[in-house]
């Protein structure tokens, strides 16, 4: 019998193709260059990856999910479970963008993901608990009761998950695994893509126009992305997933969209104007520290300024007296000038090649240099000066360009947290103060 791919006889094993009518040796058939469509029924890895792919190309119509109705302060909600096959074709990620300031999805940590994968490929008891996501488009049949039938379009972005990330995206990794490689066993992959998980549906798009109708906005302003963003700051709020940086950019854009009704809004309502001035110092063009801000709190970005740190080293400040009679427009404006003002003192210090050098710009300098604002802040007021003029408070603070803020040999340099902080601004106000007005 001859090889009708390589023109030799065959030795061994033959291999049948074109239904029969012609045949092919071992060797021709194992050649990863070839590839005979026979194959497909005899190698079940072959199987499983012909159906993602016809799935991935043929989806229309909707998924029709049993579900349990249920509504929490008006806001409709559904409890059911689908196919880790069906998730994974259908969900996205609002990842936050930190110059738009939209989404709200932190960054998926790899040995997150890589753990998840190890427990769903070899633990006997890989128990998941519910995903939590949203629906912006879909249709609710009832039928008994509370029960019914949802029916979830079938495209990409169907579903948006709030809370499960990292869940979904360890059988995201296994499925890629799977694809590109022979490390995954087909039956254990069988086995997961069948994997069922609970979850609990929210309809953002009805929740959307009945809070914009409580909070006195129009359906164009209030979006389903503000009712996910804070259902996800409300469930991670006090998780060590979700970055200090992220937690208050989050809270600054719930609070702006007009939700109320979290206590963390009324106990640290400075936190939020902080964020908004440092986000806007962040922006601005004019602004010594535009770009320097960290603002999603996401590894490695190489900015020097943590948005939590500047956030909190603001505390001080914007709970003075005096400070919180002006306007949002008037705090920006000090703190751009007051920072301006360092800027024309410390150049180096602010450009991207040399800041690492100095002080000024790490966590410590930044604490002390906000704690000390409120001491230049309160001395322009007793003595009448513009707080929101750069010359004016350039000179303020020129005592201190004697001040030695160079990372290698300046007093501050061998300090570090709350009490080296207190101790950098003692420092600088003793330095501050030698300064006659």
């Amino acid at each position: 019998m001859i090889c009708s791919c390589c023109g030799y006889e065959i030795n061994g094993k033959s291999h049948s193709i074109e239904s029969g009518n012609k045949f092919v040796c071992e060797k021709c058939w194992n050649n990863p260059d070839l590839f005979f469509p026979e194959k497909i029924q005899e190698d079940e890895r072959l199987q499983l990856l012909s159906k993602l792919a016809s799935n991935s190309i043929n989806q229309q119509g909707a998924i029709l999910v049993k579900v349990i109705k249920l509504v929490q302060k008006d806001i409709e909600m559904y409890i059911g479970k689908m196919k880790v096959s069906d998730i994974l074709d259908l969900y996205e990620l609002d990842k936050f963008k930190e110059e738009e300031l939209e989404g709200y999805q932190r960054e998926q940590y790899e040995e997150r993901t890589n753990d998840l994968v190890e427990y769903l490929s070899k633990c006997p008891l890989a128990v998941m608990p519910a995903l939590l996501v949203s629906l912006r488009k879909t249709e609710f049949k009832q039928q008994n009761g509370d029960f019914g039938i949802l029916s979830i379009p079938r495209k990409k972005g169907s579903i948006w998950i709030i809370d499960g990330q990292h869940r979904i995206g360890g059988f995201g990794k296994i499925r890629e695994k799977f694809i590109f490689s022979k490390s995954i066993n087909p039956s254990l992959f069988s086995d997961l893509l069948n994997y069922e998980l609970p979850i609990v549906f929210v309809d953002s798009t009805i929740a959307t126009k009945k809070i914009a109708s409580k909070i006195d906005q129009n359906c164009n302003s209030f979006t389903p992305e503000d009712i996910e963003r804070t259902i996800f700051f409300i469930v991670n709020k006090t998780q060590k997933g979700i970055s200090p940086s992220l937690k208050d950019a989050l809270l600054y854009r719930i609070k702006a969209s007009g939700i109320q009704g979290l206590s963390i809004i009324e106990k640290e309502g400075w936190r939020i104007i902080g964020a908004e001035i440092c986000i806007a110092l962040n922006k601005r063009k004019s602004s010594p520290i535009e770009g320097k801000v960290n603002v999603s709190g996401k590894r490695e970005t190489g900015k020097p300024i943590q948005l939590n740190s500047f956030v909190s080293s603001l505390q001080p400040l914007l709970l003075d007296h005096d400070f919180k009679k002006l306007n949002n427009d008037d705090k920006i404006d000090f703190l751009e000038n007051y920072w301006a003002a360092l800027q024309d003192l410390f150049p180096e210090a602010f450009d991207r090649k040399t800041e690492k050098e100095y002080m000024i710009l790490k966590s410590l300098g930044v604490y002390s240099l906000n704690w000390l604002a409120k001491d230049v802040f309160q001395a322009c007021l007793k003595h009448g000066i513009d707080f929101r003029n750069k010359v004016i408070l350039r000179d303020m603070l020129a005592s201190l360009r004697s001040f030695d803020l160079s990372t290698k040999t300046s007093p501050l340099s061998a300090l570090g947290g709350m009490k080296g902080a207190s101790k950098a601004h003692d420092l600088l106000l003793e330095a501050f103060k030698k300064e006659q007005f």
